[in-house]
């Protein structure tokens, strides 16, 4: 039996021939068909990978900073010093913080972040040229002329002096770091629902051209180490 090809009357000369036959026929046959459930699959599977996409930008666009959520920076000039404030950094108890001349920072506690509506205490920090009366030296001997004999200790390190009737500071107490007095010497009244201030306590001191003065709730008095090298980190970071 005899092999024609499609288009020939002539016999077939080889399987050769046959082989070339067969391929020919076979690349005019369509593409079988994808299965409907496969087409489905796909289609789902395109879906899931634009809304992850889609997911993922709207994260990265809440996550962003937002400029206008306090992170401005405003320029303050304390004597010779030049700082760089955020916005959600300045002011106190309404106001703007862009005092002539000064710069005052409110500080949440223990984080020294920005104060939030659930913060429990805060440093009120007033930062000002040097002047004479704040260094330690100074402050001290002022101090010394209306002390009282008795002292006490207190946790953190602290002793407790109290200050004679009739001086300018009565009502208050002093809390001063053994064993000089000049790594930490702040005043507390006595009776704090009476200041009618929630940062009644106060301490002065020199730092990098510029006199520090901050308030604090008498609760964290133990923690001034604490405060005092938190509150310095921070200067430096605004310094430019």
């Amino acid at each position: 039996m005899s092999l024609y090809a499609p288009d020939q009357t002539q016999p077939l000369a080889n399987a050769t021939d046959v082989a070339a036959l067969i391929r020919n026929h076979l690349r005019r046959r369509p593409a079988p068909a994808q299965p409907r459930g496969d087409r489905a699959l796909l289609r789902l599977a395109g879906a899931i990978v634009v809304l992850g996409l889609a997911g993922t930008g709207l994260a990265l666009f809440a996550t962003r900073p937002d400029p206008d959520a306090g992170t401005e920076l405003q320029a303050s000039r304390v004597g010779e010093v030049v700082l760089a404030i955020p916005e959600n950094l300045t002011g106190a108890d309404g106001e703007d913080g862009r005092l002539v001349g000064m710069a005052r920072l409110r500080l949440d506690w223990p984080s020294l972040g920005p104060v939030m509506p659930d913060t429990r205490h805060r440093l009120l920090v007033t930062l000002s040229p040097p002047d004479k009366v704040n260094e330690p030296a100074t402050q001290l001997s002022t101090y010394a002329r209306f002390l009282t004999p008795t002292v006490w200790s207190n946790p953190g390190g602290l002793v407790v002096r109290g200050f004679r009737k009739g001086s300018p500071y009565e009502g208050d107490e002093l809390y001063v770091s053994v064993p000089d007095a000049r790594g930490f010497a702040a005043r507390c009244p006595v009776e704090t629902a009476q200041s009618g201030l929630d940062e009644p306590c106060r301490v002065t001191f020199r730092h990098r051209g510029v006199d520090v003065n901050i308030r604090f709730p008498r609760a964290i008095v133990a923690d001034w180490q604490i405060m005092l090298g938190g509150v310095r980190r921070t200067i430096d970071g605004l310094m430019r």
